[in-house]
């Protein structure tokens, strides 16, 4: 049993962490890291202590053959919002990143029988429509609508759900950074992700996050990101934002609705729109300027008032809104541990990572295994393997 240092790479990566950052929490040198990585020196006791607290893993994770062996997705094909393009160089820390996801993913997922949702034959759907015609906006409106169909979505409330039954991966991502909402990204064996940051943000407008991240995944599959210039990208993350628009707020039902505000240009007129639509005052009104429902001088107004009653950091109902968060790959370990196809002790015994390794990889509660501790394995009372999220 050889040491790999290559496991220390994809960790310290997988955490978001330079080789100059992960010296200094251990007080080594950054050579010194770049040794161990690349298995020119072997780690003494105390830095393998220090690098298995790090990582939550064992000392003998170091001496595994790598999970990692290829990124499964690329560069390309990461859909960062715009005022992320500067943040590309973390694009490498998050491909290790989805890496370890993919393959966590994969390994439960043999453990089940998971039903397999619509969102490439939406995908491909989509194309078609995007194929057919030169007219971006028409393109847009009707991908907007064939999603809207496809997802059945009567409510947006339900759209994290919907999602995640579509066969979206979505999860949560605590170090993300407050610059970067979401991301989204598709693999090379065509399962879809999106990643969404943590930093306060309101359920109204992680609505928009998952409706904007649907039309990268829907309208840009064939178009390379990373090559993109400032222009180009500014017109790619509009066109995401014009599709969560029309998702979002369709055409015909939003302008009946539009027609029982008095008083358009008060932000307060939107409140009951917002309840309905689980969208922000902000997106609403957009909305309405757009389709010409207002005129220049009421959004002017409008976006006076926002600022005057400081509605561009908490808008009316935020408070009273928790934002809804990813459920899928929860309920696959639940039903994984409550089954006893697996137990709490395989995880260290078996794959040699601790249960914080998964907390903070699926950003789980840190009490969550606490309940599968005490389960007796019993492999005579299993009754099914077929998982029932929805």
């Amino acid at each position: 049993m050889d040491f790999n240092g290559d496991n220390i790479r994809q960790l310290r990566e997988m955490n978001g962490m330079s080789r100059r950052e992960l010296a200094e929490e251990l007080n080594i040198t950054e050579q010194a890291i770049w040794q161990y990585e690349n298995n020119k020196i072997f780690p003494n006791i105390a830095i393998f202590n220090n690098l298995s607290k790090k990582f939550n893993v064992s000392s003998q994770y170091f001496f595994e053959k790598s999970k990692i062996n290829k990124n499964i997705t690329s560069e390309e094909r990461v859909a960062y919002r715009a005022g992320d393009k500067s943040s590309r160089k973390k694009t490498k820390f998050e491909l290790q990143y989805l890496n370890f996801i993919d393959y966590y993913i994969n390994y439960f997922e043999g453990f089940l029988k998971v039903p397999v949702g619509c969102i490439n034959d939406l995908q491909n759907e989509s194309e078609k429509i995007i194929n057919s015609t030169l007219d971006n906006s028409k393109a847009i409106n009707e991908v907007s609508l064939l999603a809207r169909k496809f997802l059945k979505i009567n409510d947006n409330r339900n759209l994290m759900y919907a999602l995640e039954k579509s066969g979206i991966y979505i999860l949560e991502k605590k170090n993300l950074g407050h610059t970067i909402d979401a991301y989204s990204t598709f693999t090379k064996d065509k399962r879809s992700f999106i990643i969404l940051g943590t930093y306060k943000k309101s359920a109204v407008r992680r609505t928009f996050d998952l409706a904007h991240e649907l039309g990268h995944l829907l309208l840009h599959r064939n178009i390379d990101m990373e090559t993109l210039d400032h222009d180009e990208y500014r017109m790619i993350e509009k066109e995401a934002n014009d599709f969560a628009s029309e998702f979002l707020l369709p055409k015909n039902q939003f302008i009946k609705d539009f027609a029982n505000i008095n008083r358009p240009s008060n932000p307060l007129s939107y409140i009951f729109l917002k309840e309905k639509y689980y969208v922000s005052i902000a997106a609403l009104e957009l909305r309405a300027y757009k389709l010409g429902l207002i005129n220049y001088q009421q959004n002017r107004y409008f976006y006076s008032k926002i600022n005057k009653l400081g509605y561009k950091k908490v808008e009316p109902l935020d408070s009273q809104w928790a934002p809804i968060k990813p459920g899928k790959i929860k309920a696959m370990l639940d039903i994984i541990f409550e089954n006893n196809l697996l137990n709490v002790s395989d995880l260290s015994i078996n794959m040699h990572i601790s249960e914080k390794f998964l907390i903070n990889l699926f950003d789980l509660s840190n009490s969550y295994f606490d309940k599968y501790k005490d389960i007796d394995r019993n492999f005579y009372e299993l009754k099914s393997n077929v998982i029932n999220l929805f």
